[in-house]
Formats: C-alpha cells, sequence, structure tokens
C-alpha cells in the first residue's frame, strides 16, 4: 500500500529524483517558449478572444492537470511541479511585459490597421490574420455600413476591432459591408 502511495505521488521508481525533476522544469521551459512561438505565428483569429499568452498557460495547465489523472507512470509531484514552473514563468512573462513593451510586442502583437481614410488596408489582409470578409463582419458588429464611414480601425490582440468614425459629415461611401447576398 506504501508503495503505491509512493509511485502515485513521486511517479516510478526510474523517475522519482531530482534529476528527472530538473529535468520537468527544463522540459517546461522549453515548451512552454515554443508554445508562445507557436501562438503567435497562428495568429489572432485562431486564438480568438485571448492572446497567445493566456493561451499558452491555459494549455500547458490544462496538460499538465491531466496527466497525473490518467498516466500511471506520472507522479502527482510531476503534475505539480511542472503546473508550478508554468505559473511561475507565466507571472515572470507577466512582469516582462509590464516592464518592457518591446517585450510585449514581441509576446502579445501589436495592432494591425486594416481600415485607413475610409479604405481597406488590402496588405494587412490575408497575413493569415484577418480576411477581407472577416473584416466586413466585424465592420458590422460595430453598426459600420460602408468602409467610408471609418477613419481607421485596426485589429486588436485579442481578436476584436477597434473602430473610428469619422463624423457624420465627413463619412463617405466607399464599400458597404453588406454580405454579397443581401445587397440590393
Amino acid at each position: 500500500m506504501q508503495e503505491e502511495i509512493v509511485r502515485i505521488v513521486f511517479g516510478e521508481a526510474e523517475t522519482a529524483n531530482v534529476w528527472f525533476y530538473a529535468e520537468i522544469v527544463f522540459r517546461t521551459l522549453v515548451m512552454y517558449l515554443y508554445t508562445i512561438f507557436l501562438a503567435r505565428m497562428v495568429g489572432h483569429d485562431a486564438i480568438g478572444q485571448i492572446g497567445p499568452f493566456e493561451f499558452v498557460l491555459v494549455i500547458a495547465v490544462g496538460s499538465a492537470a491531466g496527466d497525473p489523472m490518467f498516466y500511471p507512470d506520472v507522479g502527482l509531484l510531476q503534475g505539480i511541479l511542472v503546473i508550478t514552473v508554468v505559473v511561475l514563468l507565466h507571472r515572470a512573462t507577466g512582469a516582462l511585459l509590464a516592464r518592457s513593451s518591446r517585450v510585449e510586442s514581441l509576446v502579445e502583437g501589436d495592432p494591425l490597421l486594416v481600415v485607413k481614410d475610409g479604405r481597406v488596408v488590402e496588405e494587412a489582409l490575408g497575413s493569415g490574420a484577418l480576411s477581407l470578409r472577416e473584416l466586413l463582419a466585424l465592420l458590422r458588429v460595430e453598426s459600420v455600413r460602408d468602409v467610408g464611414e471609418v477613419e481607421a480601425a485596426y485589429f486588436e490582440n485579442n481578436g476584436k476591432l477597434s473602430v473610428f468614425r469619422y463624423p457624420a459629415e465627413k463619412a463617405k461611401r466607399s464599400r458597404s459591408t453588406e454580405p454579397l447576398r443581401t445587397q440590393r
């Protein structure tokens, strides 16, 4: 019975040593950084309403919490160590982001200018971040009927659109945001 409790807490005998726990910390650090890199490559639309930083936290903690639950060779202490290291990395990264706008830009990304002076910035689209169809849908959510109403719009890191409208007297007709099927 005592042997089983030791195995459950520490894992299999061959992995229940200080060197393996140091290896877990190293592996966690590498996977954390690599996952942030991949999340940045995937782009805003694939991640949704959270940034790559939070996405990595959710994935890492979920995986670390799940492994000891159903892999008998993964001890509870190993899972707890991974979660602890991930949370500490998250806190350290958060502190670094608060102190350095350059690091924040690297990790979280920058807003993308998608409408300027009532025109869609075509070069900003198709880079994997946002398509024209998605942009028009986001503009409709903001009650924009025509792109010409918009002085500037930014696709934010969280997947939302920030819209700065022209005053009503300066708005012009440019491109309807209505879906093609509903246009008359």
